[in-house]
């Protein structure tokens, strides 16, 4: 039973959901205890709603549920109804031992229910309370409307326009001027996790490894002088493919080149020389910037600076463009791959496929615009912009930000059929280096997002950490589940394990809490052998692991610990989107 979830993982809450309900439905029958079940369904989506973990439950949710939430958002027809629903939820969760450990005590919580009950009926009594949808509900149910006949609804919402329905004009007209004050709403920001940031001697030799870098010294090294421009500002076909000869490029459009813009490697690294600021035109002649000149020894420096000009490049990357504009209805690569960076160090340094970024594209154009319009785009259209996004990841790749890899696992394309709702979706797989995991760490830190520290997870219950550190790198999660287990004392680290595995039904979790239990020592031996045993029973081991990426991982200590568990790789899926 998953407790924990990630911003905007309506579909996972939701089965999620159903299997809690029902569990309590047999709990509630069990025990004779008598309450309206949708109204505690309504307490469990306030707190996904909240935070998303059903399993934290303070004083403080309490009070703000009875006293905010359901005045607000739910129709209740009955109040005295609504405080033995969320005592049966309380009850529930701790005869299952699924308050975290960080909940207030059951009685605390059971205290807070009849303390805030006389908020909940005056909040319930006052429709200024209310939400629109809630609103107009409880309009319908007053009057006798079915909510579920389109057209008796119409009718009266018509008769309540022209004033024939009674309704308290002045609650409608406070609801309305409430949510046109209201911040617009926003898609749900990605929570990091924790990365292992590379150390300063791997940057430095990462950077004199740039196949990019050192092409971008050569070519600003061949400028010297000056080279003369064209009257459009390009360099004159001489001169460029002097520069592909000097540079071993473009082998294969050298003897067809008319201009410099039939060089399409020459033309991108020109750009990006000029977007680094390495170069400059001036006057017709395309020359040096003198300042750049000491950061062409300084490999990080000089990295860093070429890896912050990529949006600054435009697109129109992958050659001659047909249509004058063909980024996707607005959506620059200068606005798009700030996406990516965000996307790929949610990963924790682990692969996307980049059909998620396509995807991602498609849904932030849609929402911008307030409808679907993507679909407009003609194939050629949409040919033209997979295009330049390829050109750009394979700059970025001869940077070393990147690593492109396939997926050849026909599941996993199956997959990428589904997610790209075309049926030749792209199989690239995209994955930062630890120079890039480092760069876009810096550019995060600039843009204000919180970078969560290695560690930084160790207060944290285990459920959350694990959702946390799904689909990263198994070095990553290892060694913050290490530092979770080090943080406690065995014996309390081992009995929050436990009780965590008794639960859990999610193979690559129970993988990263198996791992973190055979950091406990001797408490955790038994544990650990219960649950082998249990999954066994349940059919769940086997699970097919990741292969590990590190040599260095922890194995079986000579005391005859439980060795680590490699960590499974989660399937791939389709990016949930935000019921609203």
């Amino acid at each position: 039973m998953r407790l924990v979830f990630t911003p905007g993982d309506d579909q996972g809450y939701a089965e999620a959901r159903n299997g809690l309900l029902e569990q309590f439905h047999v709990w509630a029958r069990r025990h004779r205890v008598e309450v309206d079940i949708a109204l505690v369904a309504a307490a469990v989506d306030y707190k996904y709603a909240r935070d998303r973990r059903l399993g934290r439950w303070a004083r403080s949710h309490v009070a703000d549920a009875l006293g905010m939430w359901f005045p607000r958002k739910v129709t209740v027809l009955e109040p005295d109804d609504v405080p033995p629903a969320f005592h049966a939820l309380i009850d529930f969760l701790a005869a299952h031992d699924w308050l975290d450990p960080q909940s207030d005590s059951p009685d605390a919580l059971h205290e807070q229910v009849r303390h805030s009950t006389p908020a909940l009926h005056d909040g319930i009594a006052d429709e200024r309370n209310y939400d629109l949808g809630k609103f107009w509900g409880v309009q319908l149910h007053r009057h006798g409307v079915d909510p579920a006949d389109p057209s008796a609804v119409q009718r009266f919402l018509n008769r309540a326009g022209s004033g024939e329905a009674d309704v308290d004009r002045h609650a409608l007209a406070e609801i309305m001027r409430r949510d046109a004050d209201a911040p617009a709403r926003t898609d749900p920001t990605p929570e990091l996790p924790p990365v292992l940031l590379p150390g300063a001697a791997t940057l430095v030799r990462a950077a004199e490894q740039s196949v990019a870098l050192d092409q971008l010294r050569k070519l600003t090294r061949w400028v010297r002088a000056g080279r003369r421009l064209t009257s459009d500002g390009r360099l004159n076909r001489a001169d460029a493919l002097d520069l592909a000869r000097h540079l071993e490029l473009d082998h294969i459009y050298r003897e067809k080149a008319r201009t410099s813009d039939d060089l399409p490697e020459v033309s991108l690294l020109l750009r990006w020389a000029r977007a680094a600021r390495l170069v400059r035109p001036v006057r017709g002649r395309l020359l040096p910037v003198k300042s750049a000149a000491p950061v062409l020894n300084r490999p990080i420096e000089l990295w860093q600076r070429v890896f912050e000009s990529v949006g600054r490049l435009g697109d129109n990357l992958g050659g001659t463009d047909v249509f004058g504009a063909p980024s996707l209805f607005g959506m620059s690569l200068a606005q798009a791959f700030p996406m990516l960076w965000v996307s790929l160090y949610a990963a924790g340094g682990g692969p996307i496929p980049l059909e998620r970024f396509h995807r991602l594209v498609r849904d932030t154009v849609n929402a911008d615009c307030g409808c679907v319009v993507d679909d407009l785009a003609g194939d050629v259209e949409q040919r033209l912009w997979r295009r330049d996004v390829t050109a750009l990841l394979d700059a970025m790749e001869l940077l070393g930000a990147i690593e492109l890899g396939e997926t050849l696992d026909s599941d996993e394309l199956d997959g990428l059929v589904e997610l790209a709702q075309r049926e030749d979706p792209d199989p690239t797989v995209v994955t930062l280096t630890p120079m890039g995991l480092w760069a876009v760490h810096q550019h995060l830190v600039e843009q204000g997002m919180h970078v969560p520290a290695p560690g930084e997870l160790a207060d944290e219950d285990i459920e959350y950490v694990c959702v946390r550190l799904s689909g990263v790198r198994t070095e990553v999660a290892e060694a913050e589940l290490t530092a979770w287990a080090e943080s406690r004392r065995p014996a309390d680290a081992a009995h929050e394990l436990d009780r965590f595995l008794r639960r859990c039904d999610v193979a690559s979790h129970r993988g990263m809490a198996l791992h973190a239990l055979a950091q406990t020592g001797q408490p955790g031996r038994a544990v650990a052998h219960r649950n082998r045993r249990g999954a066994a029973d349940r059919g769940t081991e086997g699970q097919a692991p990741v292969q590990r990426t590190s040599s260095s991982s922890p194995q079986a200590g000579s005391d005859g610990s439980a060795p680590a568990t490699p960590l499974p790789r989660p399937a791939l899926r389709r990016d949930l989107e935000p019921t609203g």
